[in-house]
C-alpha cells in the first residue's frame, strides 16, 4: 500500500514540461506532434459539458483544428457533447436495457462503469459543423475484462450491418472497432449479446491536426474518487487512463469536497496521490491544477482554505495552477444569484452557463492559449 503523502519527486524530465500555456506555444510551434491532446478531470463543473466545457473546446479548434472527440465515457459522453456528440444516460435513446451504472470511485477515467446484460444498449450520435469535422479514422472500445467471455455487437448507422465482438480477458482491456464510415454524421449503437461485460468508454479519433479533448470528470465526484490509496485501485485506474494520450491534463476539484467538509490536509493528500499517478502514466504531460472560485452555499471550508494548502505545494512540484476566484472577483455575493453580476445559478453551486460559464471558459481559454494574461 502506498501512503498518499508520498508523492516521489518529479525527474528533471518532468519538471521541463511546463504549465498548459507553455505547451500549447511548444505545439504550436511545431516542436510536438500535429495533435495536442488535453484531459479534463474534474466533477460536474466539467462533466456537465453545457457549464463550460463545451464553449472551451469549441474555441479551442477554431483556434488550432479539431483532432477528433478523444475519450467517450460512458458515464457523461463527450467533452463536445450536446452539440456535436449526443449521449446521455437520461434518455433512452442513448441508454437502455439492463444497464448496471456503479457508484462513484471506480478505477475508471470517469470514476464509473457500466455493466450491462443482454438487451442493453447505448448509442451515440455525431453531427458534425463548419468548423468540428466529427468523421472517425481510428475507434477503440475500452472495458474492463473479469475473466469470461462475452459478447457485444454494434454498427455506425442504423442501414449498417451489424458487427459482432467478442470480449475476453482480465483486467483493463481495449478492442478495435472497425467498420466505420467516413462520413462525419453517424449513430453508433452497441448491444448487448451475451454475457455481462463492464465498459468505461470509446476513445476515437479524426485524421486531422489540432486539438483532442478527453473528459474525464464525474458528476458528484470529490477528490478522493480519483485517487484511492489501495494498490490494486490505482494500477487498474493507470492501465486505462495510459490508452487515452494526454499532452495535458486541466484537474479541476475540490467542490464537492468543500460541500462535503473534507479537511483542506486530506484534500491535499488525494491531490498528491493523483499527480503522483498521473506522472507515472504520461510523465511528459504538462498537469494543471484548477481551484474553483467560492459559491454562497453553506461550507465548513471557504475554497480559500484548499487554496492554502494546494498552492504552495503545486508550485513546488513546478505543475500549472490557478485560482478562478481572481477570474470571478473577491466579492461572492455580487456574482451569487441575485448580486449585481448573478453569475451562479439558485442551487448556489453550478455557474449560469452564459455568465459564469463564459467566464470558467474565458479563463481556461487564456490559461492554455493566451500570452500570460491570466490571473493566478
Amino acid at each position: 500500500m502506498v501512503a498518499v503523502d508520498d508523492v516521489h519527486p518529479a525527474a528533471a524530465s518532468v519538471l521541463a514540461v511546463g504549465d498548459a500555456r507553455e505547451r500549447f506555444a511548444q505545439w504550436r510551434e511545431g516542436k510536438a506532434g500535429k495533435v495536442l491532446a488535453i484531459s479534463v478531470i474534474g466533477d460536474s463543473y466539467s462533466a456537465g459539458q453545457d457549464f463550460y466545457l463545451n464553449k472551451l473546446v469549441q474555441r479551442l479548434t477554431h483556434k488550432a483544428g479539431f483532432a477528433g472527440p478523444g475519450y467517450v465515457g460512458f458515464n457523461h459522453g463527450a467533452a463536445l457533447g450536446g452539440t456535436h456528440y449526443k449521449y446521455t444516460r437520461s434518455s433512452e435513446k442513448y441508454f437502455g436495457g439492463d444497464w448496471d451504472v456503479s457508484g462513484l470511485g471506480q478505477a475508471s477515467p470517469d470514476s464509473r462503469t457500466i455493466t450491462g446484460r443482454p438487451g442493453a444498449y447505448l448509442e451515440i450520435d455525431a453531427k458534425p459543423t463548419t468548423a468540428v469535422d466529427t468523421s472517425i479514422a481510428q475507434a477503440k472500445l475500452l472495458y474492463l475484462g473479469d475473466g469470461k467471455s462475452s459478447e457485444v455487437r454494434y454498427r455506425w448507422t442504423a442501414s449498417d450491418p451489424w458487427h459482432s465482438l467478442q470480449l475476453g480477458g482480465s483486467g483493463v482491456q481495449e478492442v478495435q472497432l472497425p467498420g466505420f464510415s467516413e462520413q462525419p454524421e453517424w449513430a453508433f449503437r452497441l448491444e448487448v449479446v451475451k454475457g455481462a461485460p463492464t465498459l468505461f468508454g470509446l476513445w476515437m479519433s479524426n485524421q486531422q491536426g489540432g486539438i483532442r479533448v478527453s473528459k474525464l470528470a464525474a458528476s458528484g465526484a470529490s477528490s478522493a474518487d480519483f485517487y484511492h490509496s489501495d494498490t490494486q485501485w490505482q494500477t487498474q485506474w493507470k492501465a486505462v487512463v495510459a490508452k487515452i494520450p494526454a499532452d495535458i491534463y486541466l484537474i479541476m476539484l475540490g467542490g464537492n469536497d468543500q460541500g462535503f467538509g473534507v479537511k483542506p490536509e486530506t484534500y491535499l493528500q488525494n491531490i498528491q496521490g493523483l499527480v503522483r499517478m498521473v506522472r507515472e502514466v504520461h510523465p511528459k504531460a504538462s498537469i494543471n491544477l484548477i481551484l474553483r472560485q467560492d459559491t454562497t452555499r453553506s461550507s465548513a471550508y471557504p475554497m480559500s482554505a484548499y487554496a492554502q494548502v494546494l498552492e504552495p505545494w503545486a508550485r513546488g512540484e513546478h505543475l500549472g495552477y490557478a485560482n478562478m476566484q481572481c477570474a470571478f472577483g473577491a466579492d461572492v455575493k455580487r456574482y451569487a444569484l441575485g448580486g449585481a453580476a448573478p453569475m451562479i445559478g439558485p442551487d448556489k453551486i453550478h455557474p449560469i452557463p452564459g455568465s459564469g460559464g463564459r467566464v470558467i471558459a474565458d479563463y481556461l481559454y487564456s490559461l492554455i492559449v493566451a500570452p500570460h494574461n491570466t490571473c493566478q
